[in-house]
């Protein structure tokens, strides 16, 4: 939920013996964020409301009250099955109480939310979710396809840094791509266990690694039988790895214990609503941030789309586990086994 709209407060005009009042025709606007995801236990929206102030506007937006509409909204989510309503679910409101200071009220924060179970598409039948807001002047209206179906997953098995691959063409991984999905962001995380002392214990860290966003297109054009394929290079993994161990490298006594899976893969795909409010293509193979003023919503600010994730845990291949051992530096062994 990166964006929530605020109007400041405007200094008042005056012309001759003329008051203009500025805050006359002022109309609070919706402002809605939710993402849904079928193998989820939960959903969440949030729904809530511009504001304007005449004073300070920082001070107005810690309050609650300037963002939250009043009690219990009427909130559903209309599902069809193809083209067919199924049912009705109607959302009931929580308060999650771990949000961090910042501009706006914090830790409470008010959301609606369902533990109905949302549909997964198949071969045949294709869900989607119609959002409906009754507002105290207005009812709002919007609809998104669910992202993925079972098939959505990690097929292949390891990822491979061996240091003989560093210089030569990316390596690659397998995965099954998802119903309705527009982009798909990737992320590694490589975990260890880290000895600082002989006598002391060991603690679990975790280096995180943005491999990369693509868009369905990107894959679908050199898709290997049927599945998507991402490449990676092992030499950016090694520049990760140094970063995040920085200056403990060399030290005397460390050692970092490397087990069986010590890679997880996290694969995200996310539907068309979230893409085009996320990112834009800018007509490369690169893409920049997307338009502030797009929204999916009529009348409202915000999104309303779909995405899904999956992950697994895979094994160093290759020369990989011995080329980290044999980088005394690092420290690490390599100890088998696995962590739950």
């Amino acid at each position: 939920m990166r964006k929530i709209l605020v109007l400041l407060s405007l200094a008042a005009l005056a012309s001759c013996s003329t008051d203009i009042d500025l805050y006359a025709d002022y109309k609070q606007i919706p402002v809605i964020y939710g993402l849904l995801d079928a193998r989820a236990d939960t959903n969440f929206i949030k729904i809530t409301r511009s504001f304007y102030t005449q004073g300070d506007a920082f001070q107005v937006a810690v309050n609650p009250d300037s963002s939250n509409y009043p009690g219990k909204l009427d909130v559903r989510l209309i599902e069809y099955c193809n083209s067919d309503s199924i049912r009705e679910i109607i959302l009931d409101t929580i308060t999650k109480h771990n949000k961090e200071q910042g501009v706006f009220y914090a830790p409470d924060q008010k959301l609606y939310y369902t533990t109905e179970r949302l549909r997964l598409n198949s071969a045949s039948q294709h869900y989607s979710y119609r959002l409906k807001v009754v507002l105290p002047d207005t009812t709002l209206s919007t609809k998104a396809k669910i992202v993925g179906d079972n098939r959505f997953g990690i097929q292949s098995l390891a990822v491979n840094f061996s240091k003989a691959y560093i210089g030569k063409p990316p390596q690659k991984f397998r995965f099954h791509p998802a119903t309705n999905a527009k982009f798909y962001e990737i992320e590694m995380k490589f975990t260890f266990k880290e000895q600082r002392t002989p006598d002391s214990d060991s603690v679990p860290r975790t280096m995180s690694w943005k491999v990369g966003t693509w868009t369905e297109q990107y894959f679908a054009s050199s898709m290997e039988e049927d599945c998507y394929v991402f490449k990676y290079y092992p030499a950016a993994f090694y520049d990760k790895l140094t970063d995040f161990i920085g200056g403990d490298t060399a030290v005397v006594g460390l050692k970092r214990f490397i087990n069986d899976f010590p890679i997880e893969v996290i694969i995200t795909a996310g539907g068309e609503h979230l893409w085009r409010y996320v990112y834009t293509n800018n007509g490369s193979m690169g893409f920049v941030p997307g338009d502030a003023t797009f929204t999916s919503i009529d009348d409202a600010q915000g999104v309303f789309s779909s995405r899904i994730t999956t992950r697994s845990l895979v094994r160093l291949g290759g020369e990989t586990v011995p080329d980290l051992v044999a980088t005394t530096k690092y420290g690490f062994v390599f100890i088998g086994g696995t962590d739950k």
